[in-house]
């Protein structure tokens, strides 16, 4: 059963300990810069301060009922080539496997193409990132080039894989 989850506009005050704390989880950031940051609350909201005054990105809160269990964005907006980025994170770990990317991921697709009127979406994923891979697959996204050993990671070399989305061939 698929989980019923809102996306909003992350805000300052939605920046709490219990947020904070999912990028201290090893899980977490496994594939991710964030395991090289040291997160704080006071950081943390002048990260979501900084993203709310930039007009080429929107970063969403993941909501499932009034709880905030991760985060979406849809990054270097570019509106003359109307292509933009997208990376996301389930921080509480208790909604992993539960589609909540999936959903996301979903969701993001209908404001790219009916907000924003994009035609490309793009995420870049390590290739040992099993469940981004997935999640991005299941909703269209293809692999569309490979970078060697481009991200360093848990003290290993791994590839990048470039997924895209042309938001036009997706029905």
């Amino acid at each position: 059963m698929e989980l019923d989850i809102k996306l909003k506009i992350l805000q300052e005050n939605d920046v709490t300990d219990e947020y904070v704390n999912w990028f201290h989880q090893k899980e977490v950031i496994l594939f991710s810069d964030n395991q090289y940051k040291n997160f704080t609350l006071e950081g943390q909201k002048e990260y979501v301060k900084s993203k709310l005054n930039d007009e080429a990105c929107n970063l969403y809160g993941i909501f499932h009922k009034s709880h905030h269990i991760g985060n979406i964005i849809l990054d270097n907006i570019n509106t003359i080539h109307k292509r933009a980025e997208i990376s996301y994170v389930i921080g509480n770990i208790d909604y992993w496997g539960k589609g909540v990317a999936s959903k996301a991921i979903s969701e993001i697709i209908q404001l790219a193409r009916n907000k924003f009127h994009l035609n490309k979406l793009n995420a870049g994923v390590a290739d040992k990132n099993e469940g981004s891979k997935k999640v991005l697959i299941k909703n269209g996204f293809k692999i569309g080039g490979k970078k060697k050993k481009h991200l360093f990671y848990n003290n290993q070399w791994m590839d990048q894989l470039d997924f895209e989305l042309i938001l036009n061939e997706r029905i």
